[in-house]
C-alpha cells in the first residue's frame, strides 16, 4: 500500500497523507478525470465570473507520490506546465517552480466562479473529514466558498 500526499490550496497548508486504498480519494480523482473537459473549456473562454484556474498533478519520485496544485498554467506547448502552487514534500520540486507535466497525471481541478469552488474533488474530500473546528477554521482561511 503506497503512501500519497495530496495538498490542499491555501498557503500554509500542510499535506494531508492518504492511501493508495482510499476509495473515497480515488473517487474524487475518477470524478475530476471524468469532468476534465469542463475545466478545459471554461479555462478556454472564461467568463469575467470565473477566474484562479488550477490543476492538481501527481508527481512519482522513487516510490514516493505527491499530488500537487500547478497555478499559471499552459496548455500550449508540447507538454502542458504549471508553477507549483504549496510547498512540495518531494524534495526535488520547489514552490513557485515552473515544471512539465503529463497531462494523464492531473487528479484533479478547480476554478472559482463567483465567489464559489467549482471542481476541487480531492478538496471536498479532505473538507469532508475535517473536524467541525477544522472546517470552519479552513472555511475562515479559504479565499473561495463550498
Amino acid at each position: 500500500m503506497a503512501q500519497l500526499w495530496c495538498a490542499n490550496y491555501m498557503s500554509g497548508e500542510k499535506t494531508v497523507p492518504f492511501s493508495s486504498e482510499d476509495a473515497e480519494m480515488e473517487a474524487a480523482i475518477g470524478q475530476a478525470k471524468a469532468r476534465f473537459g469542463q475545466f478545459i473549456a471554461v479555462f478556454c473562454n472564461p467568463t469575467q465570473k470565473q477566474k484562479s484556474f488550477l490543476v492538481k498533478v501527481v508527481f512519482i519520485e522513487a516510490e514516493e507520490y505527491e499530488h500537487i496544485w500547478m497555478a499559471d498554467l499552459d496548455f500550449n506547448g508540447q507538454k502542458p506546465s504549471g508553477v507549483i502552487a504549496n510547498e512540495p514534500n518531494l524534495p526535488r520540486l520547489k514552490f513557485m517552480q515552473r515544471v512539465e507535466f503529463e497531462p494523464s497525471y492531473i487528479s484533479d481541478w478547480m476554478y472559482i466562479e463567483d465567489g464559489y469552488l467549482v471542481g476541487g474533488y480531492t478538496t471536498r474530500v479532505i473538507r469532508g473529514r475535517m473536524t467541525p473546528e477544522e472546517r470552519q477554521e479552513f472555511d475562515a482561511q479559504c479565499p473561495y466558498k463550498f
